[in-house]
């Protein structure tokens, strides 16, 4: 990603080296960034935006249009200060900076904020750099992402020490009023968030469970498992609290085989718990959290 990023500036460099004049701002957004999905602007020598695309103007949570003859200090706030020294760079040296990581909390957004950026100059036929541009690919959904899977990996972790009776080296067995049950409930939650962040809209029909209407669980990539299909349809089936009886109802089998089958799965599995066989599912995606 850093080489294609860096190759993306110095091709846009070459273009505009020519000593020619630049466009108004909405020619160059429709000529040069209009389909790009990564953030790009060119500042002038004052810092002010000349030029923006809509989805840079969608990280900094600013219309594009808001963006032109302001400069960074005032689209920014405070966090102009954190990029000033990359554009003192490319302005004294005439050189790019690829891969500058930025951490922030812009005036207009909620929340620290994460992006990578890089900056190239711009120059006339005397090789003097007139203006500055930026490419931004914004980090802050995977940085978000990467701390909810590792929450949610020290829960589960936890949860297992204590359904095992063995705690973890230097940690204490005590887990508080909530306990395992309690610990796994966070688990759900944390899995719920890490599915907001993972989907920008609902999960296709080809890969969700259509419980409600008495399907099977529905065809995809089948995922290495030792369960057979029907195994699987009642792990999922125990994960969201149906009883064995319900679970005979929907699927159309006798009590009595629902318990053979939920027997056989937690043999099969090595569980020892209902709670064992909900983590399970959760790991095995039977279940969406």
């Amino acid at each position: 990603m850093a080489r294609r990023v860096s190759g993306t500036a110095s091709s846009l460099a070459r273009q505009f080296a020519p000593c020619e004049p630049i466009g108004e701002p909405r020619d160059l957004l429709n000529a040069l960034f209009k389909s790009s999905t990564v953030g790009v602007a060119i500042c002038d020598r004052q810092l002010r935006y000349r030029a923006v695309n809509d989805a840079l103007a969608s990280m900094n949570g600013v219309p594009a249009e808001k963006h032109f003859g302001k400069t960074i200090h005032a689209v920014l706030g405070r966090a102009a200060a954190k990029i000033l020294p990359a554009f003192e760079h490319v302005f004294a040296t005439g050189e790019p900076l690829s891969n500058f990581e930025l951490t922030a909390e812009l005036p207009s957004r909620r929340g620290i904020g994460y992006w990578n950026e890089s900056y190239f100059p711009i120059k006339d036929h005397t090789g003097q750099v007139l203006r500055v541009g930026i490419l931004v690919l914004e980090l802050t959904k995977s940085k978000e992402l990467e701390a909810a899977l590792l929450r949610l990996t020290d829960k589960l972790a936890r949860i297992t020490a204590a359904l095992r009776n063995k705690p973890r080296p230097r940690e204490s067995p005590d887990l508080g009023c909530a306990g395992p049950a309690g610990l796994l409930e966070g688990c759900l939650s944390e899995a719920r968030g890490i599915s907001q962040l993972l989907y920008d809209s609902p999960p296709s029909a080809a890969v969700r469970h259509d419980l409600a209407s008495g399907q099977s669980i529905a065809a995809g990539p089948e995922y290495l498992s030792p369960l057979s299909s029907r195994e699987r349809e009642v792990v999922t089936l125990l994960a969201i609290g149906k009883t064995n009886r319900e679970i005979g109802s929907k699927l159309l089998i006798s009590t009595r085989t629902v318990e053979s089958h939920r027997a056989r799965i937690m043999l099969k599995l090595d569980l020892h718990s209902l709670s064992d066989l909900v983590l399970y599912a959760v790991r095995s995606h039977l279940i969406q959290a």
